[in-house]
Parts: structure tokens; sequence; C-alpha cells
């Protein structure tokens, strides 16, 4: 600005130019949608209205815009030249949200800056040389790492090393005979929007948080023009759960991918990295728009997870994944008990024996998918399937259905110095009358709902208490050279 200019003649000019920018990135940002789910990688602006079918549409148009085709050459976008007919189509083609930044690329160790947006997610070093100690090589672009770890180091900062369940003490899930019994295998991913809020306001580094929210508030963006300089589709976080797929005749019905995997073994240690398929079986989308400040919590599982409890006496399917229709109470490691939470002994001293990783969860939804006249979410998944299925009849995301969507009815936005547990802005189902719960993602915690924990999700540092907005991933930050040094400690202490 020239220092002749007068400061209000350069407010005028600058607030102009806003406004302009601010029309046209919303005009860009904001295409024509009905209200109702519709076969195309569109992701409107907001919610049609503020009650909970109209968050139960967005959520389903969600759901089809992020699981479109990826576009090869543009991360977090779908390929707008794939057509409806394609949605769905067998095969592991990456999907949008799966070239979102994997929340250990941006939340680094020693304080490092979030790996570029356009980058790679990368093999992890320490499984890299793993697999090439068994005659692997790196895996190429499009195949991602799933394996547990037991420390984070910078070799492992792009690994997905999450088996255990949020709020259980380290308590995972593992799948029926079905599925070999294998582990589930948990991946957290956000978008460009919180991405960039992360980055430009350096929130990566864990010192620099308190000091922001403080001032500021830690705020994220919700696609409207005020946040503009952050995107305009609003923050996303993805949560996904993901099971090892052995039999190729399963494959057509899961949404799948290519990954190395590996996995912990009972006494410490790994099992060798190895290539494989995985399939989808559940998907937690985050999001939030200026209809939702507590952000709208939508969760979708694949229909061949686990029976309702309503159902046990005639289960409507042939096989789950997360249940055993023939389970023998003499044989099974847990009795048959239903969501049965494995004891993972961590923090109970030496003399704690663990519960074995291979011994299946008999898994059981304790609250039926709703079909009550407010909130009739079954009805809206046969639409939806009748939908998808007149685009391609083959679609894999015939086998999906949403579970439930958690909104606020009394939005409610966040300021700076708020500290937790925030509002759940009247959370709408109430968790008394209807909890919105996962039964792969919440297996052991199905009385609750998402804002039950996550309103009291802080910054990151000992004893926080300031908000960071309902998200979880802000601890992670660290600072420069602490896991160095923290890693130097426990070498001096062995």
């Amino acid at each position: 600005m020239s220092p002749s200019m007068s400061m209000r003649g350069a407010c005028r000019i600058w607030a102009a130019l806003l406004l302009t920018l601010s029309a046209s990135s919303a005009g860009a940002a904001c295409p024509s949608w009905s209200g109702v789910p519709v076969v195309s990688p569109v992701i409107p602006c907001d919610s049609r209205g503020t009650n909970q079918t109209a968050f139960n549409n967005l959520a389903w148009q969600q759901f089809i815009a992020l699981n479109w085709a990826a576009d090869p050459n543009q991360p977090g976008q779908p390929n707008t030249s794939v057509p409806a007919a394609a949605f769905g189509a067998p095969g592991t083609t990456p999907v949008a949200w799966e070239t979102y930044k994997e929340s250990s690329e941006v939340f680094r160790p020693n304080g490092k800056a979030p790996l570029p947006w356009g980058a790679s997610q990368a093999m992890p070093a320490r499984m890299l040389a793993a697999a090439r100690g068994h005659g692997k090589l790196a895996a190429p672009k499009g195949i991602k790492p799933l394996f547990m770890a037991s420390k984070l180091t910078e070799a492992d900062s792009s690994a997905l090393h999450d088996i255990a369940e949020a709020g259980t003490n380290g308590a995972w899930l593992t799948a029926q005979p079905k599925m070999n019994n294998y582990l589930t295998l948990f991946e957290k991913r956000l978008n460009r929007d919180e991405y960039n809020y992360i980055t430009q306001n350096q929130l990566f580094i864990a010192n620099k948080q308190a000091s922001f929210a403080m001032t500021q508030g830690i705020n994220m963006p919700d696609g409207s023009a005020t946040f503009s300089s952050y995107g305009t589709v609003g923050a996303i976080e993805i949560k996904a759960a993901w099971i090892q797929l052995d039999d190729p005749s399963l494959w057509p019905m899961f949404k799948t991918s290519t990954a190395m995997v590996s996995y912990p073994v009972a006494g410490g240690g790994m099992t060798p990295p190895k290539q494989v398929t995985v399939g989808l079986v559940a998907l937690h989308i985050i999001r939030k728009t200026p209809n939702a400040q507590q952000f709208m919590w939508s969760t979708f599982e694949h229909k061949y997870n686990a029976p309702s409890r309503t159902e046990l006496g005639n289960p409507s399917l042939p096989w789950y994944t997360y249940y055993n229709l023939n389970c023998n109470p003499t044989t099974d490691y847990y009795q048959c008990k239903q969501n049965q939470p494995p004891k993972s002994c961590n923090g109970e001293g030496a003399t704690c024996t663990p519960d074995p990783y291979t011994a299946p969860v008999q898994v059981v939804r304790n609250t039926p998918i709703s079909s009550t006249t407010t909130n009739d979410i079954a009805g809206l998944n046969k639409s939806v399937w009748a939908t998808i299925s007149a685009a391609n009849p083959d679609s894999v995301f015939l086998n999906y259905q949403l579970v439930n969507v958690l909104w606020p009815n009394n939005n409610t936005p966040i300021g700076a110095g708020a500290t937790v547990p925030l509002t759940n802005g009247d959370a709408q189902p109430p968790v008394n009358q209807q909890p919105v719960a996962n039964v792969v993602l919440e297996t052991y915690h199905q009385n609750l709902n998402c804002l039950s924990c996550h309103a009291s999700a802080p910054i990151a540092g000992p004893k926080a208490i300031l908000a960071s907005d309902y998200s979880f991933l802000y601890d992670a930050a660290t600072n420069p050279g602490t896991l160095s040094r923290m890693f130097a400690a426990q070498g001096k202490s062995k």
C-alpha cells in the first residue's frame, strides 16, 4: 500500500477486492444441488436446512463425492471425467478422500513442517527396510502402509499405525474367521482446507497453539467467505477402518485398496510387511460448515459388519465380518460375549497378560439404524441405493450404509480462549434417545456419541485446557527437538 494513500481509501479498495474475490470463490464452490443425494462428485457448501433430514441427505452426498475416483493430478479432488456409470467400480483405484493428507504427514516429529500437499505418502523407512529384507520392493504410488508402530519416530512419521479404538486404553478389534481373524486397521486424514489452516498458522508446532487459541481461538474453516484463504469446502477429517481381504471373491463387495501391512505379535515385534488387498469396513466423515459449527458427524459402515441386537433371532445376512453366526461359547476365547473389549495391559504392569490379537470379537449393533419419522435413515439408505444402482448396478457402494448423523441444533461459534469441554450445540439426535455410534470405530462405546468425547479435545501439551475445536488431531503436535530428547532419555533409562 502506498504511504500517500489514505487509510480510509485503502480500506475501501481492499474491502471491495475481498468482496469480489469472495463472491467469485463462493460461486465456484457452491454448485447447484437440490438437497437430495445424486450420483455426482458435487460436494455442497452446506445442508439445505437445519434438521435431521437435511443433514442426512448432505451426509450421503458427501459420501458419494468423497468416494469418487480421485483426480491423479489434484490430490483431494475427484476426477470429474469419471462418469456416474463408473461410480464404485470394483478395483483399487484411490478415491478422493484417500488422497487427503494422513494426519502423521501433518503433525510430524520434532515440530517439522507438514509435508507438501502434493507430495505422495512415503512408505515408512522402518517398514521399507523390513520389506526389502524379506525380498519386497518399495511400494509404488497408491499403496498405503498399514501397520501398528510401538514408537513414533521420524522414520515412521507417515505410517498408519493405529489399531486401537479411541477411548479404550488400547483395545483393538479382531475380525471373525470369515476374515481370517485379522486385526482392523485405522487411518486418519484431513482435507486441504484444514491442512491450509494448520500450516498457515503453524499449529503443527505445539508451543504455538496456546497463544493462538487465546488470541484468535482455534476455529477451523467452515467454507464461508470468512475463511476463503484456507479453502471453500470447510475442514474435513476422515477416520477409516480397513480389514485384509484374502478371498478375491469378496473384493467386488468392498471398496478396496492395495496396502503394505504389518501386524503386532504377542510378546512384541511385528510380522514381516506384505502387500495385500484391504477392504473398507467403516468411515467417519467429520465436516465443519456454516450450519454446523460443532461439525456434522456422519458415519458409514459396510452392511456385512455386524447384525443389530434386534436381528439376532433372525439375522438378515448369511455372514458378517465381525459376528460369527455359529459362535461356540466352549471354544470361543471370549465365550461369545458381545462387544467384549480385549485387554491390552497398557499401564497395568509386567504381570498383566494381554488378550491375544487373533481372538475374534463378537460384535453386535446395540442401537438399530433408525427408521423413525423424524430420522428415517433406513428409508434414505434404500432410496440412495436405488439411485446408485440406476447409475451402476455393480457399484461396491451398494454395500455401504449411513448409520447416523450428529449435528448441532444450537449452532454456536467457538471464540478465543475457549476451554474444554466445549458446548455440544444441543447435538441431535440426543444421546439418551439415539446414540450415534459405529460398530467398528466405537465397538466398545456404543452408548455415546461423537461429541461426548470430542467436546473435550484439547490443544497439545500436558494439562492443556484450551480447546482445539473438537479435533483430537492437534494434540499430536510436537516442538523442535522434543522427540529427539525424549528418545535419548529413553535410551539412557534402559
